[in-house]
């Protein structure tokens, strides 16, 4: 598992400058010190409420707190929806990263500027890896899609991401699909199969 980016001497400069100590941190955190110690080495994720906590104690806006334990914000301060999941071959496979991270700051404002501000959907980021091949011209962009548990009707006739019933999870293009999963869809090499959908959703956008 990776680590999160945590700038842990920031937390311990704070610490110092409010003349305060790790243990009197984790004691107004209702924690044991070594569970705060690991939190801030990127051992353990922080929660919203321990982000709050530390904040309170610290005096610190809490966005400052999420920003210094490697938790990516949108463009209003709040956590990022948008993490980065997985990244894309040159022949269309999508391979999911062991754990989600955030985008790079870079991308963070474009990738909540490419998405519906008011939806609810979480949104999944894929970097492509195609030095070759057919998404040559998309190597190193970031392609966006929303979490589906079934195959939504507007993934028909546009580039989606297809999860097969076999596992496989794939970039294609759906030709029809039946509610039964049986469906023909047109791969990265041009080529028609007939496959056993089990989820599929569209390409909401690619960042270059």
């Amino acid at each position: 598992m990776e680590n999160a980016v945590v700038d842990k001497k920031w937390f311990f400069e704070q610490l110092s400058e409010k003349k305060q100590s790790l243990r009197k941190l984790a004691k107004h955190m209702d924690l044991d010190p070594s569970a705060v110690s690991r939190m801030l080495s990127g051992q353990r994720k922080m929660q919203m409420e321990e982000a709050g906590a530390i904040a309170s104690f610290l005096r610190a806006p809490v966005s400052e707190v999420l920003r210094h334990a490697g938790v990516a914000l949108d463009i209003q301060g709040q956590p990022s929806r948008v993490l980065l999941a997985a990244t894309i071959t040159q022949t269309g496979a999508i391979d999911r990263l062991p754990e989600p991270r955030p985008l790079p700051p870079n991308l963070i404002e474009r990738a909540q500027q490419a998405i519906d501000p008011r939806g609810n959907t979480r949104i999944i980021a894929a970097q492509v890896r195609a030095p070759n091949g057919p998404l040559a011209m998309w190597d190193d962009a970031v392609v966006l899609f929303g979490y589906t548990e079934t195959v939504e009707p507007g993934a028909i006739g546009v580039l989606s991401v297809c999860r097969l019933m076999s596992g496989e999870q794939i970039l294609a293009k759906i030709e029809r699909a039946r509610k039964t999963g049986e469906a023909r869809i047109i791969g990265l090499d041009h080529e028609p199969r007939e496959v056993m959908l089990d989820t599929a959703t569209p390409v909401l956008a690619v960042i270059p």
